[in-house]
C-alpha cells in the first residue's frame, strides 16, 4: 500500500484517522495507541501478508532483547553478550532476506561457478526496521532507551508513516510522544500542516517525479547507445526524479505523522543546495546520515585515530551505506565514491586551515556547482542496472557517441523542461526560499 495509492488515500487513512480521533475524544489513550499499532500492521500486510509474521518476530526478539541487555545492566554486567547477539540476529535477518543471493553468486564466482538463485521476497521496509532495532538495541545498552512498554515499542517499529521510506526514528525520540496527553487531543495546526505536507508531497511524487520516470527508464533501462544530450537529459532527470521522489515521500511522512499529532524528525533539508559533500550528507536522507554517523562511524573510530584512519572509517562507513542501499555492485561502487569524496572534502579543508586561507565568497558558485556535478555523476551507478549501462551512459556523457539529439528524444526534452520549469515555481517557497530550507 502506497502513500499513492487510492486504497490509501481514501480508505485506509479517513477510516485510521477517524477512528483514532474518536478514541481520543474518549479519552481511551491506550486503545488510540492500539488502534495505531493494528492499523500499521494491517498497512505492512496488505502488500504481502506473510510478512507480517517477520515484522512480528523481529519485533518480539528485539524488545525481549533490550529488556535482557537492561537486566544485565541492572545486576552489573555490562551486557556485551545480549547487545553482539541481538545484533547478530538482525545481521542474519537482513544478511538472508536481501543480501544472500548476492553474497552466494560472489562467491561462487570466484570459485569459478554459477550460482542458481534463491527464490527470496524482499520483505517491505526491512533495512529500514532492522537499522532502527539495531540502534535500539545499542542505546539500551547505553541507557539512552528507557520507559519500555510493549505496545509503544511496536508502534515505534511499525508506525505506517515512516515504515517503507523512513526516516530512521530513534526510540527516544519518538515513544514519548505515544505517551503525552497533546497526542491525544485534537490540534488544528497539526491537521492543517499535515494535510498541507501531504498534498505537497503528492505534488511532487506524482505531478513531478513520476513524470520525469519514464524518460528515465528510457536512458537507463535501455539498450541503445546515448548521444551526449541524451545522455546528460537522462541524468539531470534522474538527479531530479529521485529529488522530489525522495523529497515528496519526506513531505507525506512528515504531514501523516504531524496527522496524529506525531513529530517525525525531518530527513531532507535543501540538498543540492550543499556547497560540500560534507553538506550534502547533512542535508540528504539526514537520518540515515546520522545513524551512519553514531552507529558505525565513531564506532570505528572516527577522526580520533589520524587522517588516514579517519579516511579508513569513511570509506568503510559510505561503502556500508551504499550496500544498505540495496545488494548490487553498483551501490557499493556509489557507496565508494562519496567516501572518496567525503576523504577529499576533508583534506581540502584541512590545506585551507593549514596555509590559513578563507575561500573568497566568489567561489561559492564553483563549490556548488563541484558538489552537484559530484553527485550526479554517482547517481549513474545508482540508478543504472547494471554496470556496463553505467559505462555506456557516462561513455555518452563524454560525447564519444556523438552531440545530437534523435527525433524521439525530443518531445521529452519538451515535457522535461516544462515539468522541471512548474517543479521549481512549486518546490521554491517550500524548499529554496523558507526560512531554513526544510524540505
Amino acid at each position: 500500500m502506497l502513500f499513492n495509492s487510492h486504497v490509501f488515500l481514501f480508505l485506509f487513512l479517513p477510516v485510521t484517522w477517524i477512528l483514532f480521533r474518536f478514541a481520543c475524544a474518549m479519552k481511551i489513550t491506550d486503545a488510540a495507541v492500539a488502534l495505531l499499532l493494528i492499523a500499521s500492521l494491517v498497512f505492512y500486510s496488505y502488500w504481502n501478508p506473510p510478512f507480517i509474521f517477520l515484522i512480528l518476530f523481529s519485533i518480539l526478539f528485539n524488545f525481549s532483547w533490550g529488556r535482557l541487555i537492561e537486566r544485565s545492566i541492572k545486576i552489573g554486567k555490562s551486557g556485551k553478550f545480549w547487545l553482539s547477539s541481538g545484533v547478530s540476529v538482525n545481521l542474519l535477518l537482513i544478511a538472508y532476506f536481501k543480501y544472500a543471493n548476492f553474497f552466494m553468486t560472489n562467491i561462487f564466482w570466484l570459485w569459478g561457478k554459477e550460482w542458481v538463485a534463491l527464490d527470496i521476497f524482499l520483505p517491505l521496509g526491512i533495512s529500514f526496521f532492522t537499522f532502527q532495532q539495531i540502534a535500539y538495541l545499542i542505546d539500551c545498552s547505553k541507557g539512552i532507551a528507557k520507559g519500555h512498554a510493549f505496545t509503544h515499542y511496536a508502534l515505534f517499529v511499525t508506525f505506517f508513516p515512516q515504515l517503507i521510506a523512513g526516516p530512521i526514528v530513534r526510540y527516544e525520540d519518538i515513544t514519548p510522544q505515544f505517551s503525552r496527553l497533546r497526542t491525544f487531543a485534537l490540534s488544528h495546526r497539526n491537521t492543517a500542516m499535515g494535510i498541507t505536507l501531504l498534498t505537497l508531497g503528492l505534488f511532487k511524487k506524482l505531478v513531478i517525479a513520476d513524470t520525469l520516470s519514464p524518460w528515465v527508464a528510457a536512458a537507463f533501462d535501455g539498450t541503445s547507445p546515448l548521444t551526449f544530450f541524451e545522455a546528460w537529459a537522462g541524468l539531470l532527470s534522474y538527479t531530479f526524479q529521485i529529488y522530489f521522489d525522495f523529497s515528496g515521500y519526506s513531505d507525506m511522512a512528515l504531514g501523516l505523522g504531524r496527522l496524529f499529532n506525531i513529530e517525525l524528525p525531518i530527513n531532507f533539508n535543501s540538498p543540492y543546495k550543499a556547497l560540500s559533500i560534507s553538506d550534502f550528507w547533512r542535508r540528504w536522507h539526514m537520518t540515515l546520515s546520522s545513524f551512519l554517523r553514531d552507529y558505525v562511524y565513531i564506532p570505528l573510530g572516527g577522526n580520533r585515530k589520524g587522517e588516514l584512519r579517519r579516511n579508513i572509517n569513511l570509506m568503510g562507513t559510505m561503502l556500508i551505506g551504499g550496500l544498505w542501499h540495496g545488494a548490487s555492485w553498483n551501490f557499493v561502487i556509489w557507496g565508494g565514491l562519496h567516501g572518496v569524496y567525503l576523504a577529499l572534502n576533508h583534506g581540502y579543508r584541512k590545506l585551507m586551515s593549514l596555509i590559513n586561507i578563507t575561500p573568497p565568497r566568489i567561489l561559492t558558485p564553483i563549490y556548488w556547482l563541484v558538489t552537484f556535478s559530484s553527485v550526479a555523476f554517482a547517481w549513474v551507478f545508482f540508478r543504472a542496472p547494471s554496470f556496463s549501462r553505467a559505462w555506456e551512459i557516462l561513455t555518452g556523457l563524454t560525447g564519444s557517441n556523438g552531440v545530437v539529439f534523435r527525433p524521439n528524444w525530443i518531445p521529452f526534452l519538451k515535457l522535461k523542461t516544462l515539468f522541471l520549469t512548474l517543479g521549481a515555481k512549486i518546490e521554491a517557497p517550500a524548499d529554496w526560499a523558507m526560512p531554513g530550507g526544510r524540505y
